[in-house]
């Protein structure tokens, strides 16, 4: 979609619909395609956008970073939420209503990151948006019907080349591009990293240690230590959630180890859209952690307290 220029047409739509603003829209869209730095996706499709805005290199990663996210802890294609769903044997229904808060007072929050930024509201051609969009809208259809992810990728892919008909030396230029050995070696260096926790049994041994303490406190330590360790977000749900089984059986309880997890995955400098979108914005790493955690803190508050009373 890059290379056939189909994520800019998608970038112009929305700058021009939306103004300025389309910096926030373009990652929360790709923010429904659970990848590996996926954060690389919506990145590389706001750097015609971001040029008129004048906005800092920071502000910008923080923007694409956090919208990309949004939709982590409600969304039902992510392995987190399946992880999840199955751990607890509940129903999404139930899930969503734990968890929604925390995606809608996330969104809310990164509002304040556009405060300066133009909005205009032009929406016009929907056929352009829909004849560059729809690869993404079918591999989500594809995902919900079937839950075999490489099977809906393949035909995204398929029909992309059957659409745009590219030629052969381009399909070659982005097979190459796409095995690009830093992300892959990340990616396994980040799982080979939450393996070594799982196996060590460190997660288990932590709240042993910290039993003396009252259970929601245990429950959030515990959650957010795995989740900013690890820097993937499977993780506070393959490992958290099987340890206080029974203590997530209630709305708030729940709520508070998402939270205490989701928070701890966006902390981590493990988290590969973190790591990678500074790289690729060129921002000082610092700096964007100072703006992120100005973020994360009021809203992981709120939440901790909302769930007293879930």
């Amino acid at each position: 979609m890059d290379r056939l220029r189909m994520l800019e047409e998608i970038s112009e739509w929305l700058n021009y619909s939306f103004g300025s603003v389309s910096i926030a829209m373009i990652p929360l869209v790709i923010g429904l395609i659970p990848m590996p730095a996926g954060a690389l996706v919506s990145a590389s499709m706001l750097l015609p956008v971001a040029k008129g805005a004048r906005i800092s290199a920071e502000k910008l990663t923080i923007i694409n970073y956090w919208f990309r996210h949004v939709w982590t802890p409600v969304w039902p294609l992510y392995p987190s939420v399946i992880i999840a769903l199955a751990v607890l044997g509940t129903d999404y229904g139930k899930y969503v209503f734990s968890t929604a808060p925390i995606a809608a007072l996330s969104f809310l929050a990164g509002l304040f990151l556009l405060h300066k930024l133009r909005f205009t509201f032009n929406p016009k051609e929907i056929r352009k948006l829909i004849s560059n969009l729809y690869p993404i809208l079918v591999l989500i259809a594809l995902f919900l019907a079937t839950r075999i992810l490489l099977f809906s990728v393949i035909t995204a892919i398929a029909l992309v080349v059957l659409h745009k008909k590219p030629e052969t030396r381009l399909l070659m230029q982005t097979f190459r591009k796409a095995l690009d050995f830093r992300i892959i070696a990340l990616v396994f260096a980040v799982m080979g990293y939450k393996g070594i926790i799982q196996l060590s049994n460190s997660a288990q041994l932590l709240y042993s240690d910290l039993s003396f303490l009252p259970i929601q406190i245990t429950a959030f330590v515990v959650s957010f230590l795995v989740g900013f360790a690890t820097g993937i977000e499977m993780s506070y749900s393959s490992i958290s959630l099987p340890i206080f089984h029974e203590f997530a059986e209630e709305p708030g309880n729940l709520l508070l180890l998402i939270t205490a997890g989701f928070f701890g995955v966006m902390l981590s400098p493990f988290h590969l859209c973190y790591a990678l979108t500074v790289e690729f914005f060129r921002a000082d790493f610092a700096k964007c952690y100072g703006i992120l955690i100005r973020l994360v803190i009021p809203v992981m508050l709120f939440l901790s307290l909302l769930s007293v009373v879930y």
